[in-house]
């Protein structure tokens, strides 16, 4: 028979997660990457669509899925936990498809 100390042994050394403290969460400092990556497709009073994006992606890569959809405008953010079960959420300035400015990163920075 398996002991229950030497089941939890095997699922703590196999889901190093379950072993890591809960040291609980702060938002990220400024500039610091942390949180999720959002891309928001703009079309001022009209629509917005945001999707969670892969750490992969930058400005323009969200710029170009925006333009795919047809949006006019486009806008990069940042979701994360202020605290253990607080969500929080930072946007950045939005950019015109159509112009030469770019979107701003959110002051919460999660790697844009």
């Amino acid at each position: 028979m398996i002991s229950a100390t030497w089941m939890l042994s095997v699922m703590l050394l196999a889901n190093p997660a379950v072993a890591e403290n809960d040291r609980g969460s702060r938002p990220p400092p400024s500039g610091v990457a942390a949180g999720q990556k959002v891309c928001s497709a703009v079309v001022p009073s009209e629509w917005r669509d945001s999707i969670n994006v892969p750490a992969s992606w930058n400005a323009n890569t969200c710029a170009d899925w925006a333009r795919s959809i047809g949006a006019a405008d486009y806008q990069l953010g940042c979701f994360f936990e202020v605290r253990r079960n607080t969500p929080g959420f930072s946007w950045g300035q939005s950019a015109s498809l159509n112009g030469a400015q770019r979107a701003t990163a959110p002051s919460t920075n999660c790697g844009w």
